[in-house]
């Protein structure tokens, strides 16, 4: 048989999606509830991560700009999501508690601050790290569901397809006889599946590691900037020593 023009334009999807099946159904049913949700995480962390890197460069901007810690401090009420402002807040909070030590220590005339600087180094460190994992967390979160997505989404068309075929070469087992046109349009609809999966997998696969680029590209600003801070800290409490 001739393929003309006519029976190329006669190809229609919904004719193919016809014949899917109940299983087929609902294998596309699943990869849509997965494209919805990936789509979503998408959108929604890359708005968050673009907001974040805006009040992040501006922080950082204030941060070297003023040598007052405690400007620094006042003024970072104005930023709301950057995560390194947090970190800032924590350090700034258990800068104050040792300062406090600090004074108290004067005020007895008892202890040896030259004992205690490396504890209090080590404490305000210590406050500044478990700050910067808490807030990779917060930066990593949802991702999980894109990187499920991309490597689930496959196989589940995968799963589909195989089905299908095995229900079209069942069919044509049945009847005794086979022809192309008995068992292609079965075919083709179980490879319906597979590409809903693809669809749903590519995006999400490229989207994830675009996102846990960025993330890292902000934990390494924050590791930076805590580094940064206690080195700065480290100096203060050393002339008070």
């Amino acid at each position: 048989m001739d393929v003309t023009v006519e029976t190329i334009m006669g190809f229609r999807a919904l004719d193919i999606l016809s014949k899917v099946g109940v299983f087929g159904y609902a294998i596309l049913l699943i990869l849509l509830i997965f494209s919805v949700i990936a789509w979503g995480v998408i959108f929604h962390k890359f708005r968050v991560l673009r907001g974040i890197r805006r009040e992040s460069e501006k922080f950082l901007e204030l941060y070297h700009e003023n040598s007052d810690l405690g400007e620094v401090y006042a003024a970072s009420v104005a930023f709301r999501i950057a995560p390194v402002v947090r970190v800032f807040k924590a350090g700034y909070l258990d800068l104050q508690r040792i300062r406090k030590d600090i004074i108290s220590i004067k005020a007895d005339r008892k202890g040896n601050m030259e004992l205690v600087f490396s504890g209090w180094v080590e404490d305000f460190t210590s406050v500044l790290q478990e700050t910067l994992v808490r807030e990779t967390m917060l930066l990593e979160q949802f991702l999980i569901f894109l990187a499920i997505a991309s490597s689930s989404a496959p196989l589940l068309g995968l799963l589909g397809t195989v089905w299908g075929v095995m229900i079209s070469f069942w069919s044509v087992g049945m009847q005794g006889h086979s022809s192309l046109s008995v068992i292609a349009p079965g075919i083709s609809a179980a490879l319906v599946t597979t590409i809903g999966g693809l669809a749903t997998a590519i995006p999400s696969a490229i989207a994830y590691n675009v996102l846990v680029n960025r993330v890292k590209i902000l934990s390494a600003e924050m590791e930076c900037f805590a580094s940064e801070f206690t080195s700065a800290v480290r100096k203060e409490l050393r002339k008070t020593v």
